[in-house]
């Protein structure tokens, strides 16, 4: 009987509030006796679980942007004097994770922008100078001056 666990206002208010301090569905069901999925089905079956569960992944994230930082600004560890270079590449492992999966659970906030601005609000429609034509003469002609210059 690994998850024996029932939908109710304790479970569900501590469930929220460790998703907002960063911790992980899938920890906390087998801490407190949930399946993921079971969750997932009580969330889809009410609207208002969905809106906090959302607003807890939401804190949630920046509580994780905010471990990242505390990682990173860290001292790092010291091996006769020295700073040991296993430990600074572990905790750059762990820095690096938590940053992907920021970016992959929150792309507008955490994520690198991939496209390319063409000037246009979005919605818009793509705006043609109206002597678009006249330009296009112009660089037709100057090209044949330099095909018979050749």
């Amino acid at each position: 009987m690994p998850y024996p666990a029932k939908k109710n206002p304790k479970l569900i208010a501590e469930v929220l509030r460790r998703i907002a301090s960063g911790e992980t569905l899938a920890a906390l069901g087998r801490e407190l006796g949930f399946h993921p999925t079971a969750w997932r089905d009580w969330v889809a079956a009410d609207e208002d679980l969905a809106v906090a569960y959302q607003c807890a992944r939401d804190t949630g994230t920046d509580a994780i942007a905010e471990q990242a930082l505390d990682l990173i600004d860290a001292e790092p560890a010291r091996v006769d004097g020295k700073v040991d270079p296993g430990h600074v590449q572990w905790k750059r492992a762990q820095v690096d994770t938590r940053l992907k999966l920021l970016a992959c659970w929150n792309p507008k906030k955490y994520g690198s922008k991939q496209t390319v601005d063409v000037g246009n609000k979005d919605g818009e429609a793509l705006k043609v100078e109206s002597n678009a034509a006249e330009v296009a003469s112009q660089v037709a002609a100057a090209l044949r001056d330099a095909k018979r210059g050749s």
